[in-house]
């Protein structure tokens, strides 16, 4: 007769020493076991390696209680390693321990922030706008809500052989209003994951100014349209403390289209720039010279959408401005930076603040560090002061500058993730990736070695 073997015991090992990042590194534990150590220097802190060989921080804390007694004994998550380091835990865990002294609970805490983020993300507000107010009050919004007024009559009538028959209209099809069309499509992949009320007034300029360049001032009015009225609803809702676009002048009175093309000098100097720039930033901006895809695409690349077998990287319809999947081949120095990207124990986001949680979005700040560093450099070498640019101006010189190499047009636009028109545009997403890899190897060969 068969037998069902038992699971194993885990056993677990628990000890105290002062932890060093060494130390850290080189934690290991035997098969069915696992091991937690406690910080020498920080009493309260943990590391805890399970039987997957995963290293997690907590830490036990009490609470004082209003009669100045402690309360029971709690255990906090702190977060895994090396995505929180040494330093940091231990900075976490004395902030815990201040909150605990002062009668406050973190565990309380962590759980509004997690709610927090759940609730006040731009695309969390965006769908509640969308469903609330927006769709409501749209033709098929009060199509839809004059249909559920004659079904509740209908339903009040009876369904008796006598009740009178009430006329309903025929099924249609309802779609996505335009502001979700327009604030899903060209804002939500530039916001995602940030707290509504962290997005400033300046960063609201910079997105429309990367939607003109992108589609154009007649779409960048829509959006910011529909944008003002969805920070004014959260406004009143008492989401957000002022709507940070009252006031701004409208795009097309303020906004005019950029034809900037930089040189090869000036692309130079970004990537070198780029190369002592503070991660993730300076990685994507190379990525961009070496690809020419959008800042959004690149931004928010994650470790599921590369295929080591073709050497690219698929990013999904869902994902993509014109909604196909697009496939980009990656060139030799293309493979090399995408590989050497750090691998994350949780989240998928390649280019991240937040251990690939989600996908980096501190744009602004981390460009004027960039631009101070390509000004010092060139004060250095004694050139003159580089042009104002932006980050969508890489694509446009990426484009122009293929040109000059003799990548044919028709190549460069499937490079770039442009829809082609006509027969030629019939759509297959592994269309000319042969063409679209040799463009981008030629192109990539400028910047090997640099």
């Amino acid at each position: 007769m068969a037998t069902v073997a038992e699971a194993p015991k885990v056993k677990e090992k628990r000890a105290r020493e002062r932890l060093t990042e060494k130390r850290l590194e080189a934690l290991a534990v035997k098969a069915g076991t696992r091991s937690e150590i406690a910080d020498d220097i920080v009493r309260e802190l943990r590391i805890r390696v399970g039987k997957s060989g995963k290293k997690s921080w907590s830490m036990l804390y009490r609470v004082v209680q209003p009669d100045g007694k402690r309360g029971e004994m709690k255990r906090l998550s702190l977060g895994a390693y090396p995505k929180v380091s040494l330093a940091e835990a231990r900075t976490k865990a004395r902030e815990v321990l201040e909150q605990a002294g002062d009668g406050i609970d973190p565990a309380a805490v962590k759980a509004e922030e997690v709610e927090q983020r759940q609730t006040r993300t731009f695309e969390a507000v965006l769908d509640r706008f969308v469903e609330l107010y927006a769709k409501p009050n749209t033709k098929d919004g009060r199509w839809a809500k004059a249909q559920e007024e004659l079904a509740k009559k209908q339903a009040e009538a009876g369904a008796g052989a006598d009740a009178a028959p009430v006329e309903t209209a025929k099924p249609r099809k309802i779609g996505r209003c335009p502001a979700e069309r327009l604030l899903a499509d060209h804002v939500a992949p530039k916001w995602r994951g940030r707290l509504i009320e962290t997005i400033t007034r300046a960063e609201a300029h910079e997105m429309l100014d990367e939607v003109i360049e992108e589609s154009g001032a007649s779409i960048a009015r829509e959006v910011r349209k529909h944008l003002t009225r969805m920070f004014n609803w959260a406004a009143d809702r008492g989401l957000i403390a002022a709507n940070p676009l009252a006031g701004m002048q409208r795009p097309e009175l303020g906004y005019v289209s950029r034809e900037r093309v930089l040189t090869i000098e000036e692309l130079g100097q970004i990537w070198a720039a780029a190369k002592d720039a503070a991660f993730p930033f300076g990685d994507m901006v190379r990525l961009l010279i070496l690809t020419g895809q959008r800042r959004s695409e690149i931004a928010g690349l994650e470790r599921g959408w590369i295929h080591k077998e073709q050497r690219a990287v698929e990013i999904p319809a869902a994902s993509y401005k014109t909604k196909r999947p697009h496939v980009v081949p990656l060139s030799a120095p293309g493979w090399a930076l995408v590989e050497a990207l750090p691998k994350w124990n949780g989240g998928d986001f390649m280019f991240t603040t937040t251990g690939g949680e989600r996908p980096f979005s501190g744009f602004s700040k981390a460009k004027a560090a960039l631009d101070a560093k390509i000004a010092k450099n060139a004060k250095k070498v004694e050139l003159e002061p580089m042009q104002p640019w932006t980050l969508h101006d890489i694509r446009r010189s990426v484009a122009t500058h293929m040109a000059r190499l003799g990548v044919a047009q028709e190549h460069i636009e499937r490079v770039l993730g442009h829809v082609v028109a006509g027969v030629a545009g019939t759509y297959n997403r592994y269309s000319y990736l042969d063409e679209k890899r040799a463009a981008l190897e030629a192109w990539g060969k400028l910047w090997a070695g640099k």
